[in-house]
């Protein structure tokens, strides 16, 4: 089972949460700064970046690399 992360907006911000957690990883200015933070996580333990709409709805759904 892969583990998964989700940036979300949180106010006016948006936030890089592992699933399952209580509390954001960290806190971004921009989605892409978020996004960016993300891949770094990915490419060091493996997660699956879901990203969300302001919404909530899922937008993108990028799967970690197969080792």
């Amino acid at each position: 089972m892969t583990n998964k992360a989700h940036i979300i907006k949180r106010g006016t911000q948006w936030a890089l949460l592992k699933e399952d957690a209580d509390r954001a990883s960290k806190i971004y200015d921009t989605k892409k700064d978020a996004l960016e933070g993300a891949k770094k996580l990915d490419s060091l333990s493996g997660y699956d970046i879901v990203v969300h709409k302001k919404n909530g709805l899922i937008e993108k759904w990028v799967r970690a690399p197969k080792s």
